[in-house]
């Protein structure tokens, strides 16, 4: 896949996610303030401020050149990792689990028994 894709892709990931904090921040100030309500062309403002916004984010991603630097480093050195085969990863999660297992089950002994003796000691 051409790194290029990746990073546009990535642009729009970042304008998406500008997009809808403007957006509920915009939503927010309208059910929280009166105020903001009553004023005129307030819905107009509440639909296009976040996608001004995020248009502007997408812009300013793309044309920086520092920011499309980096990014480029980013992608080649992705490109260097080994990643794991599938079987390793279904091994190690199985680990994981049991181990969280043992875990929540010592917790939960250490908690029955204390409990027990704080109550007998208040009793």
């Amino acid at each position: 896949m051409d790194s290029r894709k990746i990073i546009v892709g990535c642009y729009l990931g970042a304008s998406a996610l500008v997009w809808f904090l403007v957006r509920s921040f915009a939503q927010w100030l309208n059910f929280t303030f009166y105020q903001v309500r009553k004023l005129p062309g307030s819905e107009v403002i509440r639909e296009i401020l976040p996608v001004a916004g995020g248009l502007i984010t997408f812009l300013i991603l793309l044309r920086h050149p520092k920011v499309n630097a980096t990014m480029d480093d980013v992608i080649s050195e992705l490109k260097k990792v080994t990643w794991p085969a599938a079987d390793d990863v279904k091994k190690s999660t199985i680990v994981v689990m049991v181990c969280i297992l043992l875990a929540s089950g010592l917790l939960a002994l250490f908690d029955l028994f204390f409990g027990k003796v704080v109550g007998f000691l208040l009793s």
